[in-house]
């Protein structure tokens, strides 16, 4: 098919519309939920998000906000009168809590900060306060300090703390409520959560911003007295409740308050992560570990109206499911398993769960499911563009075949656009990141995999997403099963899915091409080392030189975990698994993109890597993304990130 003819392109996909949050209202009648979408002028590129209101028995949606600015967290009061949302609508373009009327009218300002921006906002339970997450706003000789340019940083020391504060609720204010600060000191709050009886707060937090000290995440219980404070509490006041060691669990008070429930991770704290709910004596005098969930992993959504269990999510292989755990500590049972991709969860414990789920071929649409009924059912999906390609969708098949140590290894096979079955085609394995990520029944328009499958099969491509060992989705022992191995058993499941699919005579041998972001750069520029099976590669914010990774990523302790030592410890290890260590002989041509400002797979990842293709003349080109870091955060960043690896493959593939 030719350019002038296709129908797919990046610009098209990049405006997708996609879900991001959903909140449904107290009293379950109504949802108000989150798009995203792409802002492009001659002076701009940014993502904006938008609130829209929709009875939850469905029909038209009312569109709540508008214009130039984003608006997200939407939180409903406990009357269900009021909305309390975060919008960078503010001159200074720093994110404040708004609140606005449900029946309609103009949304107001609770808060006006014009430093650091606020992250969440909850209600108390009485509807009279907003406690929220904030960095801490700078003193003035910090400020003078950097206008002066006299900020020097001590690494490592210096922190901007996130910390907790309280602004009355008050209904289009002449002049704005006092914020109260909460806490203070050298802690940093991830999550929280009202107490019941509005005389606590519970919080998640752990003692730095950085991301390596995930692992002393700890849950807590703040007294408030709402009575207006000169001074901030200081951490003083906190009652820690236990360990967490997760990444930012939602802390969620039981109805009666007598329990917190909360994710916990096991024990060491493993970056491959397994965990379980645990439910906490609000009074710190014990806890309850709950049922384990299939996947050993779980995301903690709320109570039961009666306090009976919790509801979870877990990943299930390609799709997602919805469990409820008893309190009691007795086993769980799946409540929602349709075989669909789902995120953007909610619940304000009424028995109710408000969530958006998408399929291969049908686009995200906001769902609920109601104890009651005992099923979900489609609420709304949100309007296309103008803009969006009409016509089919290609074929899809999830497959399943064997590594070669036995081990059964899932895929989703993407076929080219009118695919004649025995026509063997060009292959393009693509990798995804973590390496506990997982590719799944995503809308094959979805358009945050960087991917542009779509266009690949309008192209006569066909694409094999695998997920190897490591992955999530398939229990606890398959997603640490490449601990110590990476490179190893993990390559092997991929190579032998591309085999499968040439013994089927679906890929032509001789056509083959790989590509991955973040640990899918890692495999795609391990994998050249390895073999020159493939014609052509895309390495994607990967990381090629273990060692350095781990000496300059925010993440330090990551490697040494999955690895089992530090790089000191076994240096031999973490050469021998280095594409860069092994890219002698290398001759496969590699595109490599980059975000210039990545802290998690730093850019020195891929500028080591290039040099050492460039000097060996292996064909090799380099994209940095300005302001990108490991995401990409501009619409016109990601369409460019989206039709490099197009024209590239197609480069290679038509080269005799």
């Amino acid at each position: 098919m030719s350019k002038t003819e296709s129908r797919w392109t990046s610009e098209a996909q990049v405006a997708y519309p996609l879900i991001t949050e959903t909140a449904l209202s107290p009293d379950g009648a109504w949802i108000v939920y989150v798009v995203r979408e792409p802002l492009m002028t001659e002076s701009e590129s940014r993502f904006l998000t938008h609130l829209y209101l929709v009875s939850s028995d469905g029909g038209e949606p009312i569109q709540l906000t508008c214009g130039s600015h984003s608006n997200s967290r939407p939180r409903w009061s406990p009357d269900g009168q009021y909305l309390a949302f975060l919008s960078d609508r503010g001159d200074a373009g720093k994110t404040n809590v708004y609140a606005m009327r449900i029946a309609g009218g103009e949304a107001w300002a609770l808060t006006a900060h014009t430093e650091t921006s606020v992250l969440d906002v909850k209600w108390s339970p009485n509807g009279q306060h907003l406690a929220f997450l904030m960095t801490e706003p700078p003193l003035a000789e910090r400020v003078a300090a950097r206008k002066a340019k006299d900020d020097v940083v001590l690494w490592d020391q210096d922190f901007d703390f996130v910390h907790l504060f309280t602004v009355p609720f008050a209904v289009a204010p002449r002049v704005l409520p006092k914020v109260s600060q909460r806490t203070q000191g050298r802690l940093h709050i991830v999550k929280h959560a009202w107490m019941p009886d509005g005389k606590a707060i519970a919080l998640v937090a752990r003692p730095t911003p950085t991301e390596d000290s995930w692992t002393e995440t700890r849950l807590y219980v703040a007294p408030l007295d709402l009575v207006d404070q000169a001074e901030p509490q200081g951490t003083g006041a906190l009652v820690e409740l236990g360990l967490l060691a997760a990444w930012a669990p939602d802390p969620v008070p039981s109805p009666d308050g007598q329990w917190i429930a909360c994710v916990t991770g096991d024990r060491p704290a493993r970056w491959a992560f397994a965990s379980r709910v645990v439910l906490y004596r609000a009074d710190g005098s014990g806890l309850l570990p709950l049922a384990p969930t299939p996947d050993g992993q779980c995301w903690l959504l709320g109570w039961s109206a009666d306090g009976a269990k919790v509801y979870v999510g877990q990943v299930a292989g390609i799709d997602t499911h919805i469990w409820a755990l008893p309190a009691s500590g007795d086993g769980g049972t799946p409540v929602v398993t349709t075989p669909t991709a789902k995120g953007a969860m909610h619940t304000p414990g009424n028995d109710r769960i408000v969530f958006a789920e998408e399929t291969f071929a049908d686009r995200n649409r906001v769902c609920i499911w109601s104890a009651a009924a005992l099923e979900s059912r489609s609420v709304v999906a949100p309007s296309l563009p103008e803009s969006w390609p009409a016509g089919g969708l290609p074929k899809v098949e999830v497959l399943r075949w064997q590594a070669p140590d036995g081990l059964e290894v899932e895929g989703i096979l993407i076929y080219p656009l009118g695919y004649e079955p025995g026509r063997a085609c060009p292959l393009i394995v693509e990798v995804h990141g973590g390496p506990a990520g997982v590719f799944q029944r995503r809308y094959l328009g979805w358009p945050d995999t960087y991917c542009d499958v779509l266009v690949f099969a309008e192209g006569g491509y066909a694409v094999l997403r695998a997920n190897p060992r490591g992955s999530s989705g398939y229990g606890r022992a398959f997603r640490f099963a490449n601990y110590g191995d990476w490179g190893g058993g993990d390559y092997g499941d991929i190579i032998a899915g591309v085999d499968a699919l040439i013994a089927q005579g679906v890929a032509d041998p001789d056509r083959l091409l790989i590509m991955g972001w973040s640990y899918g750069g890692y495999m795609t520029s391990w994998a050249i080392t390895q073999t020159h099976r493939f014609r052509a590669s895309c390495i994607r914010a990967g990381v090629t030189d273990l060692v350095s990774f781990t000496g300059t990523a925010d993440i330090p302790g990551f490697l040494p975990d999955y690895l089992g030592a530090e790089f000191w410890v076994e240096p031999k290890l973490y050469l021998q698994r280095s594409a860069l260590f092994n890219a002698q002989g290398v001759t496969t041509p590699a595109l490599i993109q980059h975000g210039a400002v990545d802290a998690r797979v730093p850019l020195s990842q891929s500028l080591e890597f290039y040099n050492a293709l460039k000097r060996q003349g292996v064909p090799v080109e380099m994209i940095i993304y300005p302001r990108q870091a490991h995401d990409m955060s501009e619409p016109r960043m990601a369409i460019d990130v989206r039709k490099r690896p197009v024209e590239w493959f197609a480069k290679w593939v038509e080269s005799e």
